[in-house]
């Protein structure tokens, strides 16, 4: 099975909800609705996506902005645009794309596709140029646009990311769907084709509104990363280069001096701190693990990992994570008591603002403070900058979200396509780490044999990788790391407790 990206999934949900998308809701007799073949100039759509129980986990739009002519050949313009929120955001890497594609008015093939990318340390283009063909196969904007034609019915050729293959669409239902624009009598569709099944995508359902429009009310399709859904949020169609209407002069009546009104000015909402985290999150607040460190079996000290305060810094709701050094032994210990990191993250993303690492001994490298741009991926420490994505993380604000990620291990050993990509500052720039499931496997902790799955992490930077970091996470749902290792050293879970339980 072939890896399919994160940002490719919600690409594709985007298509599944913009399938039929090419009629207004509503128009009013004043305000005709501009046409080239298939296609309404000035239509806008955009969808909430959810992700499980993550409801915000992205939005999709598409706008048909003009026509025109490429190689002789007349088309219309047609921008989309994909990006994620939220905790999924910060915690999967290919987050952002922009995708033009220039179809063709008399058969919707697309002439002229150009995809912008941002979801690297680096942006990536990748363009396709069809303009000396006679047709070609559609992509997945092209699509949406071709499929109204047939009515939801029907097989057609498409090619996205060099994959060539066939899509197909079979109406087997019915049911009432609730949107942003109110509740829709739809039509179920079945989406299938060699695409999907070789890209791990399963149960592709479509739900098309039964009205004349054939409205694409809502979508849903399963992955390994969980269940994706998708609504309408909200449509409209603009009519190109409408003039504005001129108002007739109206008198204007002059006011009656009065005293001006007293409006009572209202209270802000005061900030409540500690407030309990999202239940999507597989921690709660307060909680508070502590480890005891080995050095190729001798003990050499114990450290805390806590999540134990939400408060304001600054105006903003924030998250404290900590890493400290709780006691050392033996001579010669790696760390000195009282070495920390603190993470100030959101509370939603789990994506960092800051990071502060007091560090000493032969960790001594990486002690810094940092701050994170989670809108630009902008990483900044001392006078020097790293660029990297949207939800960028640190090491510590990575433990924590790891935790909620979907990590299924791959089939086959040799073929890790389910490795999770994330990015993350280490030291002086932004690290890819790949997260490399295994299958559950029992380990020896204090003295219990208990459950966990090994996670790998994998940068391919030879410096990092010698190290050897694996975190084994418990299989139970608060997917508790119960053991870290790297090198001659292993951190075992020796007590776990919650500060703010009553």
């Amino acid at each position: 099975m072939k890896k399919f990206s994160f940002i490719q999934y919600l690409t594709l949900a985007g298509f599944l909800c913009s399938l039929f998308a090419t009629t207004a809701i509503a128009q009013t007799e004043a305000a005709p609705v501009l046409t080239a073949g298939p296609f309404r100039i000035g239509e806008r759509i955009s969808y909430n996506i959810s992700l499980d129980n993550f409801r915000n986990a992205a939005f999709f739009e598409t706008h048909v902005i003009s026509r025109g002519k490429i190689a002789d050949k007349n088309v219309v313009e047609i921008e989309s645009r994909m990006r994620t929120q939220g905790f999924v955001s910060a915690a999967i890497i290919l987050l952002d794309e922009r995708r033009t594609t220039f179809a063709s008015i008399e058969d919707g093939s697309p002439v002229l596709i150009k995809r912008v990318l941002d979801g690297g340390v680096s942006q990536r283009q990748v363009d396709v140029d069809n303009t000396r063909a006679a047709g070609a196969p559609l992509d997945l904007i092209a699509a949406l646009f071709k499929a109204r034609a047939s009515g939801g019915s029907g097989s057609f050729p498409f090619s996205e990311d060099g994959e060539d293959s066939t899509i197909t669409f079979l109406p087997e239902g019915s049911g009432k769907v609730e949107t942003g624009q109110g509740p829709f009598d739809s039509t179920i569709v079945r989406v299938t084709g060699p695409y999907f099944d070789s890209h791990g995508i399963k149960n592709v359902r479509l739900w098309l509104s039964d009205s004349e429009a054939k409205i694409p009310v809502a979508f849903e399709f399963k992955t390994r990363n969980g269940t994706f859904r998708g609504t309408l949020a909200s449509y409209s169609v603009e009519t190109p280069g409408a003039p504005t209407p001129t108002p007739s002069p109206t008198p204007i009546p002059v006011a009656t001096p009065q005293k001006p009104a007293i409006r009572p000015t209202p209270s802000p909402t005061p900030y409540i701190a500690d407030q309990p985290l999202l239940p999507e999150l597989k921690f709660r607040l307060g909680e508070e693990l502590t480890y005891e460190v080995t050095e190729g079996g001798r003990k050499v000290g114990s450290f805390l990992l806590a999540a134990r305060e939400r408060k304001l810094v600054g105006i903003y709701d924030t998250l404290v994570l900590e890493a400290k050094v709780t006691g050392v032994d033996g001579p010669n210990p790696p760390f000195s008591l009282g070495d920390s990191m603190v993470a100030n993250v959101d509370p939603a993303s789990l994506g960092p603002s800051s990071l502060a690492a007091k560090l000493s001994r032969s960790a001594a490298a990486y002690s810094q403070n940092a701050t994170f741009d989670q809108r630009t991926g902008t990483v900044t420490f001392g006078p020097n900058k790293a660029e990297g994505p949207i939800g960028v993380h640190c090491v510590l604000s990575l433990v924590y979200a790891m935790r909620s990620f979907n990590l299924a291990p791959s089939r086959e050993a040799s073929n890790p396509v389910n490795d999770t990509r994330v990015a993350v500052f280490w030291r002086d720039k932004v690290q890819i780490f790949s997260l490399r499931p295994s299958r559950p496997e029992t380990i020896e902790l204090a003295g219990k044999k208990v459950e966990a799955q090994a996670i790998t992490i994998v940068t391919h930077d030879p410096a990092i990788d010698k190290l050897g970091f694996k975190i084994w996470l418990s299989t139970g749902a608060e997917r508790t790391p119960l053991r870290f290792a790297t090198g001659a050293f292993q951190a075992d879970l020796v007590s776990q407790r919650n500060v703010l339980s009553r």
